[in-house]
């Protein structure tokens, strides 16, 4: 109980998906996501009122300071409001905490938490955050990383659409990070989709961005690199991508080794 809330904040953080691929021989993008679900709810469920309390007593009102010790609280207390998240209690919890922070990791932990359980809430949160830091290139980076990091096989259309973003541009490296390198990189789900949607656009992207820098394309597309290490449909799907890439032609030096280094 009386544990650095830094270190119980680490050691209450989940392996994350990409950690538990690394132990498969075949990753199972799936049953890797449902059993981790099932862990992290069962975990909620079973502890939720040491949750609360923990939350209750870590969330006591005090103006932000940037010390280590209130940087360790306010992790402890966000880690604890992504499990109560997974109960009928976190969706209130993380409302009222956004309308109550002060700072941009006690925001961004509650906006982040009502999109990733797919709350009602979710698309008012995000649209008032948008309209708030509009202006502000960097916090905007995050916007758009809380939406292409939601799982699922729709959040490729999403990421689609926010291409057409003001405050997106295809010539942006950040930008192209933060949105397009996220969700082909950070979320298993999404790129992966069994319909290869995921890998169609991604495809799509490289062949893009190769004509305006070839070296953030060659960036984008080492997400194709361990294609071999998935299901037999997922295996074509993208095999068949980076076939596509590697046939287009005047393609750069910098994206054609990338591609037929993985081909082989």
């Amino acid at each position: 109980y009386q544990a650095d809330p830094a270190l119980r904040a680490e050691a209450m953080t989940l392996p994350d998906e990409h950690c538990l691929a690394d132990q498969m021989d075949v990753v199972d993008v799936d049953g890797i996501h449902a059993a981790r679900k099932f862990i992290k709810k069962g975990l909620a469920s079973d502890l939720k009122i040491l949750f609360s309390e923990r939350y209750s007593a870590l969330n006591d009102g005090q103006s932000y300071q940037k010390s280590a010790t209130a940087m360790a609280r306010r992790s402890l207390k966000n880690i604890c409001l992504s499990y109560l998240l997974e109960t009928g209690a976190g969706e209130s919890l993380a409302v009222d905490q956004l309308e109550s922070s002060d700072n941009m990791t006690d925001t961004l932990a509650a906006i982040n938490g009502l999109v990733l359980m797919d709350s009602p809430m979710a698309e008012k949160v995000l649209s008032e955050f948008e309209a708030k830091w509009r202006a502000d290139a960097l916090v905007m980076d995050k916007w758009f990383i809380m939406q292409a990091i939601k799982p699922g096989g729709d959040t490729v259309n999403t990421v689609q659409k926010l291409m057409d973003h003001p405050a997106f541009s295809i010539q942006n490296p950040n930008k192209v990070r933060a949105l397009i390198g996220v969700f082909a990189m950070l979320n298993p789900t999404g790129f992966h989709a069994v319909d290869g949607s995921g890998y169609g656009f991604h495809a799509d992207r490289v062949i893009e961005l190769d004509g305006l820098n070839p070296q953030i394309a060659a960036r984008m597309a080492t997400a194709f690199n361990r294609w071999k290490r998935y299901d037999e449909g997922r295996k074509g799907l993208m095999r068949a991508e980076l076939q596509r890439i590697a046939s287009v032609p005047g393609l750069s030096g910098d994206v054609s080794e990338i591609v037929n280094n993985a081909l082989r």
